[in-house]
């Protein structure tokens, strides 16, 4: 497949993912720099990401801003290696002093009801867990960091 076709591939799945958010969604953000779509959902903030994958396919990548500016300890650490094991789907990650909690799908057989599940499934699971993190271990979930900033993007100024 050439670029073209991959490109043209990409921009059809960014197209129905922006498509599908805005019937789910009343005001889903698509940032013009990036092509990544934002919405609230709980007290966590998700992007939404289309990249290319392989030859003639693309992941939609659902992220959840779960907890930031967290003091990282190794017992922390340990503790979101074994939630990993235990979730169905998605991981949590670290990043700097950054949690986030992230799912990806296949673009080629996308439609309403699977994006809609992987992002309730997302945005559910690190709401269940932001608040029980913020508690024990310090920082800011993404509703109260967009409170206190104003909505400036930590994810971007830490090369992730």
């Amino acid at each position: 497949m050439s670029e073209a076709q991959q490109a043209a591939r990409q921009a059809e799945t960014l197209r129905r993912v922006g498509e599908y958010l805005g019937e789910l969604f009343d005001e889903p953000f698509l940032d013009p720099e990036t092509d990544h779509y934002y919405v609230g959902y709980g007290s966590t903030v998700l992007e939404i990401s289309v990249e290319p994958y392989g030859p003639d396919e693309t992941v939609i990548r659902i992220t959840a801003y779960c907890v930031q500016n967290v003091d990282v300890q190794a017992e922390l650490a340990i503790g979101l290696l074994g939630l990993n094991h235990e979730v169905p789907f998605g991981a949590f990650e670290l990043v700097g002093n950054d949690i986030f909690y992230s799912h990806a799908l296949f673009g080629r057989g996308l439609n309403r009801k699977s994006l809609l599940g992987a992002i309730a499934a997302v945005a559910t699971t690190s709401d269940d867990y932001d608040d029980r993190i913020v508690q024990r271990y310090g920082g800011n979930t993404a509703l109260e960091l967009i409170q206190e900033t104003g909505g400036r993007k930590r994810r971007r100024s830490k090369g992730a």
